[in-house]
């Protein structure tokens, strides 16, 4: 990638500023709207792709970091080296003589209707579509998962509620229980109270009389 694509790649080396529109993968460099025009009529550029910058800088980094001129030479590349798999320019052709070298538009031609590509370009759509399908059942466990909780909070309420209405009932019935007992426990000790204090009632006569008994006894 150049080093700036926001500006004009011609311009600037006129020492002039303006802001770039187009990117010219031929020239690897970002220019403007006039320099465009220059682009589209002189004959060493007019073949040039160009696209826009905004769509350039859209694609994924493993296309904008493509070379497209040497790194030993400075030069565009031009050929391919079939042996050796790697795209050379025209002086790097010296070194591969030896070698099996084609056209490199040959390659790339060749490569976007090429079986390879193509089975490549259906495998891809086939793990678009799969991952689709994988994305769309987890997001369906998803819901799924919800709605399974609501249904248990549900339940869970349900059982609370009858859990609790049994509780009370328990609850009744033994209050109910304790007090019966209770009056019976008091009916008991009234009972025998009422037995006890008239017992004491006697006793307190035979007291008194025995007392009497003891004072005027001659």
């Amino acid at each position: 990638m150049a080093s700036s694509t926001t500006l004009c790649g011609p311009c600037s080396e006129r020492h002039l500023t303006k802001p770039s529109t187009f990117w010219c993968a031929d020239c690897e460099e970002a220019i403007c709207d006039d320099c465009r025009e220059h682009h589209k009529v002189f004959k060493a550029t007019r073949r040039h792709e160009l696209i826009t910058i905004d769509r350039y800088k859209s694609l994924p980094s493993f296309i904008t970091d493509i070379q497209q001129s040497c790194k030993y030479h400075n030069e565009k590349y031009q050929h391919y080296c079939v042996a050796h798999a790697l795209p050379i320019c025209f002086k790097c052709i010296q070194e591969h003589q030896k070698c099996y070298v084609i056209p490199i538009d040959e390659v790339t031609n060749n490569a976007k209707t090429s079986g390879h590509f193509q089975d490549l370009e259906t495998r891809l759509m086939d793990l678009l579509q799969n991952t689709d399908r994988i994305k769309k059942h987890r997001k369906a466990n998803l819901v799924s998962i919800a709605e399974q909780k609501e249904l248990h909070l549900a339940e869970i309420k349900q059982i609370r509620n009858q859990i609790n209405k049994h509780l009370d009932k328990l609850e009744k019935e033994i209050i109910r229980d304790l007090e019966k007992k209770e009056c019976q426990c008091k009916k008991g000790l009234q009972s025998i109270l009422s037995s006890v204090k008239g017992k004491k009632n006697l006793l307190t006569e035979y007291h008194t009389n025995l007392q009497s008994i003891k004072e005027h006894a001659s």
